[in-house]
């Protein structure tokens, strides 16, 4: 688990692929010792396995290999259930129905997310309930399901709720008004409810990885430019395009290919040039 921990870590500032064969190998480690044992032991290192099964698929996403990102999350709930841990199962599903609907596939995003939700027990704390409306609401926004905004506002209620108690394993991170303004930015994004999504990104949390950062950058280049403001998003796509080529996100750079073809021709050829020529670079024998 420290071994992991510190990977994870390291994954904030480092290119996936460097990262993707140490962690690979580690889980292989992880799931030979599993296999290994009995009793109490074998039950505490699945809770392993999942939580490096998890970082191997967050990896995999960041490299856009879906077969193996899918594989992954998939042996992550496993050993989760494995490890008789409901809410580390309920977590890791959570987060396979977020990749789904960052990948583009919302409809089964959403399914896994429900059904997560509707499993939580009554214990669980407000700050599980708070992250898994936040990401249906993103996957009904990927939908232009208008629900999106009354399931936000379900999740800024938990995540009020849970302002004062302390983080619960495995969500072991705050998750304040902020955090929820970070989802509804996105989701509104979705919808093309321009104002409310500016509005969003001016109080979202601002707290996140680079590669993270850069993905949301992409999202609020496409609000900008919903709203007519095309040079400023195209300027906040350069940037975060340096960001992705600097930490080699294939996730970042298809994020700002995605935008880029929502502007179709309707920018003009000036305005886009230098995000143009950035993204060209993919194709090129040498690159920016």
């Amino acid at each position: 688990m420290t071994t992991s921990l510190s990977y994870r870590q390291l994954e904030q500032r480092t290119p996936a692929r460097s990262l993707a064969r140490p962690v690979t190998a580690h889980l292989s480690l992880a799931c030979d010792m599993a296999q290994r044992t009995a009793g109490k032991q074998r039950i505490r290192l699945s809770a392993a396995v999942a939580e490096i099964a998890g970082l191997a698929a967050w990896l995999h996403a960041d490299l856009v290999e879906p077969g193996q990102a899918r594989r992954f999350y998939k042996m992550s709930i496993s050993a989760a259930q494995q490890a008789q841990h409901p809410l580390l199962a309920i977590y890791m599903q959570g987060s396979f129905g977020q990749y789904a609907t960052l990948a583009g596939d919302p409809v089964h995003g959403l399914r896994l997310l429900r059904d997560a939700a509707g499993r939580l027990p009554r214990s669980a704390p407000p700050t599980a309930r708070a992250w898994l409306a936040a990401l249906e609401a993103v996957a009904l926004g990927y939908l232009g399901d208008r629900a999106a905004l009354k399931v936000l506002d379900d999740a800024q209620r938990y995540a009020d709720a849970g302002a004062r108690s302390e983080p619960v394993w495995p969500w072991v991170f705050p998750f304040d008004s902020s955090k929820v303004a970070s989802y509804r930015a996105v989701a509104a994004s979705r919808l093309g409810l321009a104002n409310i999504a500016v509005d969003a990104f001016d109080q979202a949390d601002a707290a996140r990885s680079p590669k993270q950062a850069a993905l949301v950058a992409a999202e609020h280049a496409r609000v900008l430019a919903t709203g007519g403001h095309i040079d400023q998003a195209c300027a906040i796509a350069v940037a975060a395009y340096h960001v992705g080529a600097t930490y080699e996100s294939e996730r970042v750079r298809q994020a700002l290919r995605e935008f880029r073809a929502s502007l179709g021709s309707r920018a003009g050829q000036r305005i886009t040039a230098e995000l143009d020529d950035r993204l060209h670079s993919a194709y090129t024998a040498r690159s920016t």
